[in-house]
């Protein structure tokens, strides 16, 4: 069994827009997992100005390299993004952006956009700050990949239907659950196996007839046109139990999750970032995972095992 900083592990991460919380996602990553390289996907402007910014921040040894958003498919698809945008359905207001469906694609193509990309390769969500290490890497005690169960349900009882209903139009098989009864397969960051990615990939061209003008990801865009919601999380780990039941490991809610806090509301998130700029004498641009940890060290009695803060414009 290797040892932890023996592993060279890539990490992706979709960002729609560079934030003030951004470099402390980075950090963290880089404090506890020391990834090889850290892909950045988002669009060309954001990739300007991270160019330069992201040179404050405490890398290490690991390589930030930033992918443009806007023609991530062009290599092997020839589609940019504004073909891509016309398989997208806004229905109502109930409808989540278009750019909340491209990230999940995003994520499932990195497997055939970056080069000689690590197996596995580790998702993380862009806004997922964590505050306690918890064992991804294989080491002596648990000699698997793990990812950690961070959600405890699904935020109502119509977002779960229309997750499980979307899942089954799209694979033609019903959604797993955690066995565990607790948490949800939306843990913000996911293991994910090149092989399994690409088979997958084939098992979608395969029952949904895939052409050259119907792409994978045409397929899954399109499920906008009739339905809300969605997960690539969801989705993976489905077919990971169905196909490849041996690798699909991770920790129950229990271990991570239900000390972890997730804050959703846009005004909540407002307020979290004003306390903290008010606590902390900093750049506003660029808050340092350290500065983070003093920051919640004061702020809550117990550390939270993570911090996920969403909607952030700043």
């Amino acid at each position: 069994m290797k040892q932890i900083e023996e592993y060279e592990i890539d990490f992706v991460i979709p960002l729609h827009k560079h934030n003030i919380l951004f470099p402390s996602v980075i950090e963290a990553l880089v404090k506890y997992y020391t990834p090889r390289n850290i892909y950045i996907i988002t669009s060309s402007p954001e990739i300007e100005k991270l160019n330069s910014q992201s040179l404050q921040w405490n890398t290490q040894k690991s390589h930030l390299q930033f992918i443009p958003e806007e023609t991530f498919f062009e290599h092997k698809y020839n589609k940019n993004i504004e073909k891509i945008k016309k398989w997208y359905t806004y229905r109502d207001e109930q409808s989540r952006e278009f750019g909340w469906w491209y990230q999940q694609i995003l994520k499932l193509g990195a497997v055939n956009r970056i080069p000689q990309i690590s197996s596995p390769f580790i998702i993380w969500d862009a806004d997922l700050i964590p505050l306690q290490k918890w064992t991804i890497y294989p080491s002596f005690q648990i000699p698997h990949f793990h990812f950690a169960l961070l959600q405890e349900t699904e935020k109502n009882e119509f977002n779960r239907k229309q997750y499980a209903d979307s899942l089954f139009e799209l694979l033609k098989l019903p959604e797993i659950r955690p066995k565990e009864g607790i948490g949800t397969f939306v843990p913000h960051h996911f293991v994910f196996y090149p092989k399994i990615i690409r088979c997958f990939i084939k098992y979608i061209e395969k029952i949904h007839h895939c052409t050259p003008k119907k792409p994978w990801f045409r397929v899954i865009l399109q499920l906008s046109k009739k339905y809300y919601r969605f997960s690539e999380y969801k989705l993976i780990a489905t077919f990971m139990s169905y196909f490849f039941p041996k690798k699909l490991h991770y920790h129950p809610f229990v271990c991570y999750g239900k000390d972890g806090i997730r804050i959703r509301d846009s005004k909540e998130a407002q307020t979290f970032i004003q306390e903290l700029k008010n606590n902390i004498s900093v750049n506003r641009t660029y808050i340092s995972f350290r500065d983070f940890v003093h920051f919640i060290f004061f702020k809550y009695e117990q550390t939270p095992s993570y911090i996920q803060v969403e909607h952030l414009t700043c």
